[in-house]
């Protein structure tokens, strides 16, 4: 005999806290969108300019733009809403190129890459092509309380479009029309298989001098932990490490003056020399990617310094490295203990401003100084942030929720100063994709919806 809830499916949260419901036998959001069938082209303004978030977090260690100043005053100067339009599952972000926005989402058994114009007078927004392939990432058991689809975001580079789906699937695009110049199955490939909640780091551009530029992704296999592929070939050109990913993406940084790839994977930190990819270094950073995932970004702090944060009760590190005699470089925990109970950022990144870092503490946000991970401030709101995201734009913190309310907070170690608030998505729609800032266009996006909105500027 069924039972009411064998015909229920469940919506979770974070915190595995019930959101809403759906009938089982009832198609989900993802699957009454059709595929849209777009064959346009990016026009001449392609090219890139000061304005560009071409990349998860904007290409930086934290999400943060610069030399722009948002006006705080929501009552008297609101953000205005250009377009809002439905889009498929999944927790990917947008990447910004001119007046272009790319991201990923799954529409029924099509996993997509799709470019939107930012600015348009079509406030059900407008597609200028989109790039499809047959596979749908729908985990179950433990898996399914993290939904459907893509989860990383686009990496924008010269003319073209680099991106990692849920399954593996690795496609370099031209930027002008989606057409696909190589792609590979990083997990059918390497013969490994898929981590619980799929692959959900972004594609890393390396320039280097002498070789041709690389783009770097974490598949995790044995002997190919990080591979690297020639951006123009997608020959691959390397492939090292033995450990598991996680779900962070890899960052390029100079530490100790040596130009290296900071890895934050299974259960290590590792870093990878950025020439061939050779294992320099590692420290041990407990977790499973099954189960208390790692996937929160490393904070390079040059010269020598690595900060880490992570959710499910474990808190934040800091770690210092040094040269050896013998050349090898050693990573030690600066803080007394190695690892404070703060900065529990289980679905989110840090900001760091002035030697104070900002953050989710199990979905409260938190202000902690780096010297000593001690905390200056924590404050619960109602409603409640949860596990959303956060950036600074000039001297503020933006804050999309995991309820779909978008919140201004002053960047102060001092006390904790909300300064405007409203809501963008409806409260039961999950947001766990991270925002991007075209100056003066925000996109925000969740599994269900994506706006933009025209941002009042000082």
């Amino acid at each position: 005999m069924l039972t009411l809830h064998s015909q229920i499916k469940l919506v979770n949260n974070g915190d595995v806290g019930i959101t809403d419901w759906r009938w089982r036998w009832s198609p989900t959001p993802d699957q009454e969108l059709s595929v849209p069938i777009v064959t346009g082209s990016v026009e001449a303004s392609w090219e890139p300019n000061a304005r560009d978030y071409s990349a998860f977090l904007g290409g930086g260690y934290w999400a943060e733009v610069n030399n722009v100043q948002l006006a705080t005053d929501w009552q008297a100067n609101p953000p205005r809403e250009l377009w809002r339009c439905e889009v498929g599952a999944g927790w990917t972000g947008f990447s910004t190129r001119a007046d272009y926005a790319f991201t990923q989402e799954q529409r029924g058994d099509q996993e997509l890459v799709v470019c939107y114009r930012i600015n348009t007078d079509n406030p059900k927004g407008e597609i200028v092509w989109s790039h499809s392939d047959s596979v749908r990432f729908d985990p179950g058991g433990a898996g399914g309380l993290g939904g459907v689809g893509p989860r990383a975001t686009p990496t924008i580079f010269q003319d073209r479009v680099l991106t990692l789906g849920a399954t593996g699937i690795l496609n370099c695009l031209e930027m002008r029309s989606g057409k696909v110049l190589w792609s590979h199955d990083t997990l059918g490939e390497s013969g490994i298989a898929n981590i619980m909640w799929g692959k959900s780091s972004s594609p890393l551009i390396l320039e280097t001098e002498k070789q041709p530029t690389l783009v770097v992704v974490s598949v995790g296999a044995p002997g190919a932990s990080l591979v690297a592929y020639d951006l123009e070939t997608g020959n691959q050109v390397w492939a090292a490490g033995d450990r598991c990913s996680s779900y962070a993406t890899p960052v390029i940084v100079e530490l100790l003056g040596e130009r290296q790839i900071l890895s934050v994977n299974e259960d290590y930190l590792t870093a990878h020399r950025a020439t061939d990819g050779n294992v320099l270094w590692e420290y041990e950073w407990p977790g499973n990617s099954d189960s208390d995932a790692s996937v929160s970004q490393p904070i390079p702090l040059p010269p020598n310094r690595v900060f880490l944060s992570k959710g499910y009760g474990s808190g934040a590190s800091l770690i210092e490295l040094s040269k050896e005699s013998d050349g090898n470089i050693m990573a030690l925990p600066v803080w007394d203990p190695p690892i404070k109970k703060v900065m529990k950022t289980k679905m989110c990144n840090v900001v760091v401003r002035n030697e104070y870092v900002y953050g989710l503490d199990a979905g409260i946000l938190q202000c902690i100084d780096l010297e000593r991970g001690k905390s200056h401030w924590k404050k619960r709101r109602l409603p409640a942030i949860g596990h959303g995201q956060i950036m600074l734009i000039g001297d503020t913190i933006v804050i999309l929720s995991e309820t779909g309310e978008l919140i201004l907070v002053e960047a102060t170690p001092d006390e904790y100063r909300e300064l405007a608030s409203m809501r963008v998505f409806p409260e039961e729609q999950v947001t766990w994709n991270n925002p991007a800032f075209a100056s003066p266009y925000l996109l925000l996006r969740n599994a269900e919806q994506a706006v933009c909105l025209e941002m009042p500027l000082q």
